[in-house]
């Protein structure tokens, strides 16, 4: 039988600052030659009784695949051969000089090695891997800010558990201090509508991403996405409260993707949509 490429049915890719996604279903079955994306981090969704796959062109091995694994391809050459059922699946791929410079501020030696493995568990890639799917699938309404805080937790997972290193990450801890946290949170009401970055952020007290996203939430409680996110949704209240403007005039101005996420968020924050929270008073 002649081997052919894998065509997905369903196919979405996104790219953020230092991150690409992709999140793919696959309907075809039978033999197959597929290779994955070296340096990507993988996740099955779906179960398999029994695929076939390959490494760098060594014998191929049949196993089955529980939902839910994930994969550290690293350099390696992973191919996969066989399949009985359809597929769904996630890759990530994060830049190394990001991973890097992480490495760097945690008082890792560099250059990083992630290790190379396939089909495991671990529940917190799976988690990140379903939070990247549903903001592909929802066209990335969550903004940059929430992206980059999965990238950045994906990557301290990583360099705990997977780093051929055997040192730990050192994560300093150290709080933001008061005239720092003052200025950032002055630039966050003055631009509460923008699609602003962890970058931006830390850029207004001269700190790397990576300290600034720790140093935020030690100071706050709460990480610069949520505390963006609760900026606004304090703002939208006082706005439902005091003029009469639509609410999808009050979703446009505060920066929300449309008016259904505006009243997505304002309904987990206030426990009620904002129509309600208008006729309210």
């Amino acid at each position: 039988m002649k081997l052919h490429a894998w065509q997905p049915a369903f196919n979405l890719k996104a790219s953020w600052e230092n991150i690409e996604v992709e999140y793919s279903c696959l309907d075809e079955v039978g033999e197959f030659d597929f290779a994955m994306p070296p340096q990507a981090i993988s996740v099955a969704f779906l179960p398999h009784e029994r695929v076939t796959w390959s490494v760098d062109g060594n014998n191929s091995n049949s196993t089955s695949l529980p939902a839910g694994s994930a994969f550290i391809y690293g350099a390696r050459n992973f191919v996969w051969h066989k399949r009985e059922r359809a597929s769904e699946y996630i890759n990530i791929l994060l830049e190394s000089k990001f991973l890097q410079q992480v490495a760097i501020e945690s008082s890792l030696s560099s250059p990083i090695e992630l290790q190379h493995r396939v089909i495991f568990p671990d529940p917190t890639i799976l988690h990140i891997a379903q939070l990247f799917r549903a903001e592909l699938l929802n066209s990335g309404v969550a903004g940059k800010l929430y992206v980059e805080s999965l990238r950045n937790l994906l990557a301290v997972h990583l360099l705990r558990n997977y780093n051929f290193t055997t040192a730990k990450p050192v994560l300093v801890d150290g709080a933001l201090d008061k005239f720092k946290l003052i200025k950032v949170k002055d630039f966050i009401e003055d631009q509460i509508a923008a699609d602003i970055s962890i970058a931006d952020m830390a850029a207004v007290v001269h700190m790397s991403q990576f300290h600034f996203a720790r140093a935020f939430k030690t100071a706050t409680g709460t990480s610069p996405h949520r505390y963006l996110m609760q900026r606004r949704i304090d703002r939208a209240k006082v706005m439902l409260e005091v003029t009469k403007l639509s609410v999808a005039e009050i979703a446009y101005q505060l920066g929300f993707a449309n008016q259904s996420h505006f009243i997505a968020q304002f309904r987990k924050a206030v426990g009620t949509t904002p129509k309600s929270y208008r006729d309210s008073f």
